[in-house]
């Protein structure tokens, strides 16, 4: 008889641990939603619309356009032929017909570039092209209170054909 209790009390205690394990995946998982939002609205104000300004002038295509929008030390890394090739890839495209509002993927403050250490932010963008749907990742260096293109690149199944 003397077992029923002990049985119990083991009870009990899987219980009461498997309801401190609940609690404290559901902090986690609600502290680090918190955190996402609270990255993305530190940017916000300025990134979006900036991402909104210039994805039209992306989706054109023009190399030269593109060029002045970006980090100059990153420009200079990419060659002219190999800059016009993907921009050529990219153009199967077509015409930018809508996008979706920018939506904040990550922050990267005092990540390592090539330009040294910098606040890198990254958001994703739902594109409809005429020839297609795509997904724009796009990579902006905050710099001195002003943004800078870093880097862009695309996602679309017209791409692979």
């Amino acid at each position: 008889m003397e077992r029923k209790p002990e049985s119990k009390k083991s009870l009990r205690t899987f219980f009461i641990l498997l309801i401190i394990w609940f609690i404290t995946i559901v902090a986690v998982i609600i502290g680090s939603i918190v955190y996402d939002h609270y990255q993305a609205s530190e940017y916000s104000d300025i990134a979006v619309p900036y991402v909104k300004k210039i994805i039209p002038i992306v989706s054109k295509w023009e190399p030269t356009a593109i060029r002045k929008l970006m980090v100059p030390e990153v420009s200079a890394e990419i060659s002219e032929d190999t800059f016009a090739q993907t921009m050529a890839l990219f153009s199967k495209l077509g015409a930018l017909q809508s996008i979706e509002e920018p939506q904040f993927e990550d922050v990267d403050t005092g990540g390592k570039t090539v330009i040294g250490m910098q606040t890198i932010l990254e958001y994703e963008i739902d594109a409809k092209y005429e020839n297609g749907d795509a997904v724009i990742t796009i990579k902006l260096l905050y710099r001195d209170g002003v943004l800078e293109l870093y880097n862009f690149n695309l996602g679309s199944e017209v791409l692979l054909k």
